[in-house]
């Protein structure tokens, strides 16, 4: 069962491509993105090698299960909350971000309220489902989906408008500061294995995780080409006024003689596919954890509907909100609270492994 933990992580790598991620890096170019860059994977890989070493010490157990047997009710329901909240919204921004992308890029007659409620009945359909079906439902769309997304970047960094000089400049400004944001940005694309906090129960009895060295080498070579390509692209003056450059780049290619030459649309479906699956993985995860508080309520169905119609709910409302600019800001403020509060999810478990150890 361990191949489905490297889905989780990688099918994270490649969803942070197309939000808000690259627009962070590529704002702080001059400012500390590529030392936030090279900072970011020794980083993000200590932070995953241990909470992933810690946590399958508890084999068969869930971040839940683990808090209930070692921790007081005073410490293990508010941190669930704050876990709940943070889970809630990363499906909440993927959702409200893509329905806002398919309206500008797909179909711009349509009103963005009816995307969202699409993508929300579709997304809590799955989220609600067995946690071996969401895992199983994840690693088709993955099987389904990669190989295409390899051979876009094959385009990109293979394209004659692909300037390499550009790529160079920034990187002679790698002795920058990085900010928060950019760190926050940069370590993203390892969180997925966060969602061990719920599926660790399904990863069988094996204590450690093998193959663990690949995360960094495939990590770097994601997030290089998710910050620098767009810098090829467009010049390291103009990237900076795209709202989505991965979106803005993906147009900048043709496959010439295919059944549908501009890349844009291929590029959006493909990545259509893997942002519903980060959703739908992040509100299942929400659910388990909600249903952990309410241990009389968690084997009724009407309960996991119940909790996915208020997550949807909440959600729709929440996409009257936003404008481009404020969902911008709103996902840079996620993703800062998001590494501070994954830092604390890895230092509790971490502890807690500690202590039993003892």
């Amino acid at each position: 069962m361990y191949r489905y933990f490297y889905y989780l992580v990688f099918l994270n790598m490649l969803a942070n491509i197309i939000l808000f991620a690259p627009r962070i890096l590529i704002s702080h170019r001059f400012e500390g993105s590529m030392m936030a860059v090279v900072l970011s994977i020794p980083l993000g890989f200590t932070l995953l090698y241990v909470f992933v070493t810690s946590i399958r010490k508890f084999t068969g157990l869930g971040l839940p299960e683990i808090l209930k047997n070692h921790t007081p009710n005073w410490f293990r329901i508010p941190a669930l909350l704050f876990f709940i909240t943070i889970w809630f919204f990363a499906g909440v921004i993927t959702l409200i971000s893509f329905s806002e992308i398919t309206k500008k890029f797909i179909n711009p007659d349509i009103s963005s309220m009816i995307i969202v409620l699409a993508f929300i009945i579709l997304v809590g359909f799955i989220a609600r489902l067995r946690s071996e079906t969401v895992l199983f439902s994840t690693e088709i769309l993955i099987v389904m989906n990669v190989p295409f997304i390899i051979w876009v970047l094959y385009k990109a960094v293979t394209n004659p408008s692909m300037n390499y000089d550009a790529c160079m400049e920034i990187a002679t400004h790698i002795w920058n500061m990085p900010t928060w944001d950019s760190l926050a940005a940069g370590t993203y694309i390892f969180t997925g294995y966060t969602n061990l906090a719920i599926f660790n129960r399904l990863m069988g009895t094996t204590k450690k995780m093998p193959f663990l060295w690949t995360i960094p080498i495939v990590g770097s070579c994601v997030l290089a080409t998710s910050f620098l390509i767009p810098i090829g692209f467009h010049g390291t003056i103009n990237v900076n006024s795209y709202m989505y450059p991965w979106i803005s780049t993906s147009d900048s290619m043709r496959v010439e003689f295919g059944l549908v030459e501009r890349v844009l649309f291929i590029f959006i479906y493909l990545y259509t596919n893997i942002s519903l699956a980060g959703s739908f993985i992040h509100w299942h995860v929400c659910l388990e954890l909600i249903k952990s508080l309410m241990p009389r309520k968690k084997e009724k169905s009407y309960f996991s509907w119940a909790v996915i119609g208020i997550m949807g709910l909440i959600t729709y409302l929440l996409s009257y909100l936003f404008n481009d600019e404020s969902l911008y800001k709103t996902g840079v403020l996620f993703l800062n609270i998001r590494l501070a509060s994954e830092m604390l999810l890895v230092f509790v478990v971490f502890m807690i492994a500690r202590r039993i150890k003892r």
